[in-house]
């Protein structure tokens, strides 16, 4: 019998203290559902759907090489974002200050991604922390910008991503510029 398919991307977990600020951010907004779960909160760098487990050794080895190309960099959150145009959201994000080494490291994990054949989503990046589906749109004039807050991004982690928006990383490397 074949194990289940997992649904895996690579991203950047964002560090314990910011998602305590974050969670204490949102608790201005009573009564909205849909907030994304506060462990989870991560920046996606590279999607790739539905992998079979068998998978995972690849996947590792690529991971192993790019954290091995990068050192750790500082990453500063901005300003809150939809990509509605309407005024109104159903997915409120929280994008980042720009960052060539973010910019970098993901570009060269797409590329080598795509160059041992693994399929990803290739849209354009836009770097973004998910932070809600609401049900019913919202008006994003009612949603105040957190506080900025810098963290470092010194991990690439494989995330395995669950029903009802739960993440489990399923393994980390350092970023570690040798």
């Amino acid at each position: 019998m074949e194990a289940r398919p997992l649904r895996l991307f690579f991203g950047l977990p964002l560090p314990l203290d910011l998602r305590e600020n974050l969670g204490q951010w949102r608790r201005n907004y009573p009564g909205i559902e849909g907030w994304s779960r506060i462990e989870g909160l991560h920046l996606t760098l590279a999607f790739l759907g539905q992998r079979p487990a068998g998978s995972l050794p690849g996947l590792e080895g690529i991971a192993t090489a790019i954290a091995q190309r990068h050192g750790a960099f500082a990453l500063t959150i901005a300003a809150l974002g939809s990509f509605s145009r309407s005024g109104t959201t159903r997915l409120l994000w929280l994008g980042l200050a720009p960052s060539p080494a973010l910019v970098v490291l993901t570009e060269d994990l797409r590329r080598h991604l795509l160059a041992v054949g693994e399929a990803i989503d290739t849209k354009p990046f836009h770097p973004h922390v998910t932070l809600a589906r609401f049900r019913q749109a919202q008006p994003m004039a009612g949603f105040t910008d957190p506080p900025i807050q810098g963290f470092t991004a010194d991990c690439l982690t494989l995330f395995e991503s669950h029903p009802q928006g739960c993440y489990t990383g399923l393994r980390s490397w350092p970023l570690q510029r040798v």
